[in-house]
């Protein structure tokens, strides 16, 4: 089931890369030239602030001063985005080089990109490994990568010069690495992967922040519970250290110089400031609007203009929720179900999302802009539950057997999911927003790209379908204690 994971994962991949490929340079929009003009300041040598300007070089960087021309007003032209760490930034250095050595200035546009595109599909791989972590169920884990694929957020975002593909990969790793600490035990590769994933998740975006954090209070607290001797304390401190130390040493000191240049981490009320922004309502004003969650929650299936789409994902919604609610009525019936489930996992999901929600809800209170792009890291939440909420109807249906039928449902809803997808990504593609091409941008090649991930679309869904393997770990006999209790 891994392989057709990855085969969806590639999927979503081809379709951001044509997005990538092709599109022309959107200055404001996905903040593409601000980014852009990011990395080149990295490339001389020069770390940004929010009020350096863009630079205004068009023999080397035409396509950056074109789009910024189009900004009449003076914050516009600054590199705004430079109150995001710099990593994203430093990794597209070698294509900001590149373009200049090749006079090739799409190539740095494209390569960007490229990274973005990349760190999406990551996330939506790990969404599905998180979710067997979660659920110890290929077919659920399949069923929430199809689920994070089918997100047009994916094709918008995925496919321009951002930082969130990077970052929600890394965030996502760092929870996937944390969970298996929770149900296996600390091992030097488990720790060693969530301090190292935090540091890239800190290091490309603030929220990363959050997640080191958050992830560093389970780790201490799950291993308090399991040893509460003096040893077991010494151990989860220890453990815990070196999961929020490790990212703090690698990147806190471009948080102190947030600080010392706007007064704050994140310069958010700097960039507030600098823009004129004017409080939206008071933070409970945010938090029960519930238009505003609506449209934040479909506007990560569905474009601003496509309203045509949004019964697709209303339509999942209502089963999904409805599918929860046998879920938790059988179990309240029936009493806990056999199939292992990991409830610090899910705990940790839930309030990593509460998390990266309360801090959006805020910086949408004090006048930022609600973009749909914010609520990708809780795709791994988000997309589990949906799947859970799905195979929770499959469960009571008594045709054949519980796991076969479970495995089809999964792919036919996937292949389903699949076609949304490739719709959204047409209809997107063919629409007044996507205005212009790149120059020398080759559709052919780009064309390829996106008849080979078809391709692995199809191939995954054939691949989940196929003959039921057990995946679930393997439960000690009753009445003999599991290897760690003993």
């Amino acid at each position: 089931m891994f392989a057709a994971m990855v085969l969806l994962a590639i999927f979503a991949l081809s379709l951001s890369s044509y997005v990538a490929m092709t599109r022309s340079l959107q200055y404001q929009t996905r903040d593409e030239g601000p980014n852009a003009g990011y990395a080149v300041e990295l490339a001389s040598g020069r770390l940004p602030t929010i009020d350096t300007p863009v630079t205004t070089d068009a023999g080397r960087h035409p396509l950056l001063v074109g789009g910024l021309r189009t900004m009449e007003d003076e914050p516009h032209r600054h590199i705004w985005t430079a109150n995001h760490p710099p990593l994203y930034y430093l990794l597209s250095v070698p294509f900001v080089v590149a373009a200049g050595e090749l006079d090739a200035p799409q190539v740095m546009v494209v390569g960007m990109r490229l990274i973005n595109a990349v760190g999406s599909a990551l996330g939506v791989l790990l969404v599905g490994l998180i979710a067997f972590e979660v659920t110890r169920r290929a077919a659920i884990a399949f069923l929430a990568t199809g689920f994070s694929a089918s997100c047009a957020v994916l094709v918008a975002a995925g496919g321009h010069i951002a930082n969130d593909g990077l970052a929600v990969a890394a965030s996502s790793l760092t929870l996937l690495a944390t969970i298996r600490i929770l149900n296996r035990g600390l091992s030097p590769g488990r720790l060693t992967l969530v301090a190292l994933a935090g540091a890239v998740a800190a290091g490309t975006k603030a929220p990363g922040v959050l997640t080191v954090v958050l992830c560093g209070a389970a780790i201490a607290m799950a291993l308090l519970l399991r040893d509460h001797s003096r040893r077991g304390v010494i151990r989860a401190l220890a453990a815990s250290a070196v999961a929020t130390g490790v990212p703090a040493l690698a990147t806190g000191w471009f948080y102190v110089r947030n600080i010392v240049l706007y007064g704050d981490p994140t310069a958010t009320d700097a960039l507030l400031d600098k823009f004129d922004r004017e409080p939206n309502g008071s933070w409970w004003q945010i938090l029960t609007d519930g238009s505003l969650w609506v449209d934040w929650y479909e506007r990560l299936w569905v474009p601003l203009l496509a309203e045509g789409y949004v019964v697709v994902v209303d339509v999942l919604a209502v089963v999904s929720a409805a599918g929860l609610l046998v879920l938790v009525v059988r179990r309240t019936v029936a009493g806990p179900a056999d199939q292992p489930s990991s409830a610090a996992g899910w705990l940790l999901l839930t309030v990593h999302a509460a998390v990266i929600l309360a801090n959006l809800v805020g910086f949408v209170a004090d006048g930022g802009n609600p973009n749909d792009r914010y609520l990708m890291p809780l795709m791994p939440l988000l997309a589990t539950a949906f799947a859970v909420g799905v195979m929770a109807i499959v469960d009571v249906i008594p045709v054949g057997s519980r796991e076969s039928r479970a495995h089809l449902v999964a792919a036919v809803t996937t292949c389903v999911l699949g076609v949304y997808a490739f719709l959204i990504f047409h209809w997107f593609i063919s629409s007044v927003t996507y205005v212009g091409r790149l120059p020398n941008s080759e559709s052919r090649g780009a064309e390829l790209v996106v008849a080979a991930g078809l391709l692995c679309g199809v191939v995954a869904v054939f691949l989940a379908a196929g003959p039921v393997r057990t995946y679930a770990a393997q439960q000690p006999p009753r009445g003999r204690p599991a290897p760690h209790q003993r």
